[in-house]
């Protein structure tokens, strides 16, 4: 009886070492082909000029703002007729400014005021409203808003950045002596932002950037 569970405990053994062997063979046959997989991954980046949808601003009017030279008894309602005067002289119409109770409110602040709202389509005008200052006013937040990309845009922005990847593939692999093969992975991974913080420099101009990868041979 002990003869028997002997020769059954040997025959289990090496039937385990067998399988622990083809499995061994089979992870070095699969690291082995990865390494004999070569490829070559580009990021390329294209130039491209968006389109701005409209231009928008913050402005605070608050009793919190005022300089401490300025007039002690200066009322939320005087520092707003101060400063939409300033506007009406240059030629800026006031009813444009929407007021936002509720921004106002989650500032936080002891002191009476009014967050308001504006929103143009015209660059002049967002600049000559940032023009002209007043005591107590903030206009912190500014902001360039962009037109969405439209599909035909993004397919000629990849055919071009997929295009000139291709060209620079071509290079860096003859200098290795490697051809470059099919395309074999690509992404588009930086999203396109709706808005920007406005600033005179370079409103308009962005890049597109396309990652891809190709075998080679």
């Amino acid at each position: 009886m002990k003869t028997v569970k002997i020769n059954q405990f040997v025959i289990n053994y090496l039937g385990n070492i067998k399988l622990l062997t083809l499995l061994l063979v089979m992870v070095t046959s699969f690291s082995n082909a990865q390494v004999d997989k070569a490829y070559i991954e580009i990021t390329e980046q294209v130039e491209y000029s968006r389109e701005i949808e409209k231009y928008s601003a913050t402005i605070i009017i608050a009793e919190s703002l005022v300089y401490n030279s300025y007039e002690e008894n200066s009322t939320f309602e005087k520092i707003k007729s101060d400063y939409f005067k300033k506007l009406e002289s240059n030629n800026f119409n006031t009813s444009e400014l929407k007021e936002d109770a509720f921004a106002y409110a989650a500032l936080g602040y002891r002191k009476k005021g009014m967050i308001y709202q504006f929103e143009t389509t015209s660059e002049d005008k967002l600049i000559k409203l940032l023009s002209i200052n007043g005591n107590g006013v903030s206009i912190n937040e500014k902001y360039v808003h962009y037109k969405p990309l439209s599909a035909k845009t993004v397919e000629d922005l990849s055919k071009k950045a997929i295009s000139e990847s291709k060209k620079r593939a071509n290079s860096i692999a003859n200098s290795a002596g490697k051809k470059v093969g099919e395309l074999v992975y690509l992404s588009n991974y930086k999203e396109e932002s709706k808005r920007a913080f406005y600033s005179a420099i370079n409103l308009k101009n962005h890049i597109f950037s396309v990652n891809v990868k190709y075998k080679l041979h």
